[in-house]
């Protein structure tokens, strides 16, 4: 009888299953980073340079786990890192996203639904959204454990140390921008200083819309303000934002993004600045190629995804 069950097992992954369609897939992206100048106190350093990043995302066709592969043309070696994201349901209205990277470390970022304000809690920074959105949400994350509706509520803030997530910044499912239904209304968010774990901050963040479409975001207390975004251009789905962050009085990032609401586009041009070093950074960051295929497995080898790189060049 095992015996049996194990040539069934077979025969549905190899004859049965293409036919239904494959279960993974595979979305893999080459990123040029340029560095175009940099200054320090008004004097030009040699220090131009370009350099590919890239991000192979092996995932269920659910979405709710997903592993990122990302490696450097800089990286003669063919070195990869990776890191695991999986999202689980707890309890009633709970979820956990567990992440876990190639060099073991591992976090757990909790996730709760609460109806009667129409929130949801990530870790210690909490979402109001309207009723269109938080419905459209709780489906998609609650049932379906899409974890790429995760990443386009809180794409903003992909940087921020408590998320982890900013290896995802490619799957998000980009609904919030298209569904001009769907409103954050406002956010409430804490931040560890990145210098002294045991100084934090609590932030407002306001949001705005125009004609449907998100047009601000502003992350503020009372002393500064953390981080803006502000819509600048919309032509059928390519939005473009000036974004600004600091970051614990370390660093700036002056941008300008576009990116293309129903395809993976992406362009960003910027000026990074060090605080204390007073070195600012001008840099330019696209996507250059990606590709969409299938996949038999999640677990890529070192072969795979060296062929994966192959087809960006």
């Amino acid at each position: 009888m095992m015996y049996l069950r194990k040539i069934i097992k077979y025969l549905f992954i190899f004859l049965i299953q293409p036919l239904l369609g494959q279960p993974y897939h595979n979305l893999a992206i080459a990123e040029d980073y340029q560095v175009k100048e940099v200054l320090k106190e008004d004097s030009v350093l040699k220090e131009k340079y370009t350099e590919t990043f890239y991000y192979i995302y092996a995932y269920h066709s659910s979405k709710e786990n997903v592993k990122v592969y990302t490696a450097s043309s800089a990286d003669e070696n063919h070195h990869f890192e990776w890191t695991s994201y999986v999202i689980k349901q707890t309890e009633k209205n709970k979820l956990s996203l567990e992440i876990v990277a190639s060099d073991q470390e591992s976090r757990k970022l909790n996730i709760s639904f609460l109806d009667v304000n129409q929130s949801v809690s990530i870790d210690i920074s909490t979402f109001f959204l309207n009723q269109s959105y938080y419905a459209y949400l709780k489906k998609e994350l609650l049932n379906n454990k899409n974890i790429s509706e995760l990443i386009d509520l809180i794409d903003e803030f992909l940087q921020e140390d408590i998320f982890k997530l900013e290896h995802l910044k490619y799957f998000s499912s980009k609904n919030k921008y298209r569904n001009k239904d769907f409103r954050i209304l406002n956010a409430k968010m804490t931040t560890i200083n990145s210098q002294n774990d045991n100084i934090s901050c609590d932030w407002s963040i306001a949001y705005s819309y125009k004609n449907g479409i998100l047009f601000s975001v502003e992350q503020k207390n009372k002393d500064e303000t953390r981080y803006t975004k502000k819509l600048i251009n919309n032509r059928n789905g390519l939005l473009s934002y000036a974004l600004y962050r600091q970051i614990d009085e370390r660093f700036s990032d002056d941008q300008k993004i576009t990116f293309d609401t129903k395809q993976n586009t992406y362009s960003e041009i910027g000026t990074y600045t060090q605080t204390a070093s007073n070195k600012a950074t001008d840099y330019k960051k696209t996507i250059r190629k990606s590709i969409n295929s299938s996949l038999m497995k999640m677990e890529l080898d070192k072969d795979e995804i060296i062929q994966i790189i192959q087809k960006l060049k």
